[in-house]
C-alpha cells in the first residue's frame, strides 16, 4: 500500500551532518528508503546556502529519496498564514518562492506542506480567509511554473477545517499547484467522538490563536477526498496533539487507509510521529504492520 509514496520524517536535528547519509542508508536497508525534506531542513537551505548541497550528498551517497517537503514554520507567532502575509514584498513571501524554486529543482520533490495558522483575535473568519487566498495567489503561480504542489494542511481553527480547505483550492479552478494536506492526528482531535468534550481538548494557545476550539464535523469524503495530495500520519488519544506512532492512539486506521486508497491526486504519504528514541528500523517496523494488513486494524 503506497509502496512508492511512502516517507519518513526523523528527528533529523539531532543526527549530526556527518551522520546523515549512514542514517538515510538505514531507512532504505529497511525498505523504506523516501525522506521528506522537512522544515529543519527547508530553513537550514535558506539559511546556509552550501546547506542543500550537503543534503544532496547524503541522499546520494545514501540510496534514500527525497520524497515531499514542509515549510518552515520560522519564529513568529503563526497566526499569519504560516507566517507570511499578502504582501509580494514580505520576507515571509520571498522565502516561500525561493523554497518553492529550489526543492523540485534540486531534490526532485513534488509537494510543499503549508500551515495556514489560526484566526488571529482582531479578525473575522472571512477577513482571514481573504488573507489567506491572496497569500496563496502569490504562491500558486511559483508552483505551477516548477512544477510542485503546494499542500495547504487541516489544523485547530475553522480557517483550516475541512470547508475551508476546499474553498483555497477551488479558488484556484483546478490548478495542479494547489491542493491539500490532511493530517489525520489533526483530524482526529477536530472530530467529534463520544464521550469528548470540548473541555477535555489540550491544545497549546498558539494552536488556537484568537478563536475557541471546536469540533469539526468528518465530511472527507465530501469536502476533501478530490483535493487530497499529502497525508501526515501520527497517532494520538483524540484530545492531544501527541505526534504518537499509528496503532497506539485513538485513530480509526481501517477508516483512514481505506479513504486515502480512494484520493485520486495522493502523491506523498508521510510519517510524522515522532520517534521519541526509536531506530529507523523499529520505525519501519511500525508502518510495516500499519500496512500489511490494513482492513484488519
Amino acid at each position: 500500500m503506497f509502496e512508492n509514496r511512502f516517507s519518513h520524517f526523523y528527528e533529523w536535528s539531532k543526527i549530526a551532518d556527518s551522520d546523515l547519509a549512514s542514517v538515510m542508508a538505514r531507512f532504505a536497508a529497511a525498505g523504506q528508503p523516501r525522506i521528506v525534506v522537512g522544515c529543519d531542513w527547508c530553513d537550514r537551505m535558506l539559511a546556509e546556502p552550501d546547506f542543500a548541497k550537503v543534503l544532496k550528498r547524503a541522499f546520494d551517497a545514501s540510496g534514500a529519496i527525497p520524497h515531499g517537503s514542509h515549510a518552515p514554520f520560522w519564529d513568529v507567532p503563526e497566526v499569519s498564514v504560516d507566517s507570511f502575509t499578502a504582501d509580494p514584498d514580505s520576507r515571509f513571501v520571498k522565502k516561500h518562492l525561493k523554497l518553492l524554486e529550489l526543492l523540485p529543482a534540486e531534490f526532485g520533490v513534488g509537494s510543499y506542506t503549508i500551515h495556514i495558522g489560526c484566526l488571529p483575535q482582531d479578525m473575522t473568519e472571512e477577513e482571514y480567509r481573504q488573507i489567506v487566498i491572496r497569500s496563496l495567489e502569490l504562491l500558486v503561480p511559483a508552483a505551477e511554473k516548477n512544477r510542485i504542489t503546494i499542500a495547504v494542511e487541516n489544523g485547530f481553527s475553522t480557517i483550516a477545517y475541512e470547508e475551508a480547505l476546499r474553498s483555497y483550492v477551488e479558488h484556484f479552478s483546478g490548478s495542479p499547484g494547489i491542493g491539500v494536506c490532511l493530517d489525520v492526528g489533526h483530524a482526529n482531535i477536530n472530530w467529534r467522538a463520544p464521550g469528548k468534550t470540548l473541555d477535555s481538548i489540550r491544545l497549546r494557545p498558539v494552536n488556537l490563536g484568537g478563536a475557541p476550539f471546536v469540533f469539526s464535523e468528518k465530511h472527507l469524503e465530501e469536502l476533501l477526498l478530490p483535493h487530497i495530495v499529502v497525508a501526515h500520519l501520527h497517532d494520538n488519544d483524540g484530545l492531544g496533539d501527541e505526534h504518537k506512532m499509528p496503532l497506539t492512539g485513538t485513530v480509526d486506521w481501517k477508516a483512514i487507509l481505506d479513504l486515502l486508497a480512494k484520493a485520486p491526486r495522493l502523491a506523498s504519504v508521510e510519517d510524522e510521529a515522532v520517534p521519541r528514541g526509536m531506530s529507523p528500523e523499529e520505525v519501519c517496523q511500525v508502518y510495516d504492520r500499519l500496512f500489511a494488513a490494513p482492513r484488519g486494524l
